[in-house]
């Protein structure tokens, strides 16, 4: 196993906490500045959370795998 796989799965995973507490203390400010506490603290962290996990599967495909392209598909049928 590479030594450096489980830094980058490490670093995949830290992008949860860090989102999340992103969102959170965005939410927190504009709760704080339009008077609406919870709403805009609760909508930061799920809109968060989407982007960590959009941000995951990304980050995913890049390190471990690769994607195939669009026109790959294509190619093989017509062969």
């Amino acid at each position: 196993m590479n030594p450096v796989r489980p830094l980058k799965l490490i670093a995949i995973w830290s992008l949860i906490p860090s989102y999340s507490l992103a969102g959170g203390l965005i939410g927190y400010g504009l709760d704080r500045w339009l008077h609406t506490f919870p709403f805009m603290l609760s909508a930061g962290i799920i809109v968060a959370f989407a982007l960590a996990i959009r941000d995951m599967l990304k980050l995913r495909d890049e390190v471990f795998g690769e994607k195939k392209k669009r026109g790959d598909d294509l190619d093989a049928r017509n062969d």
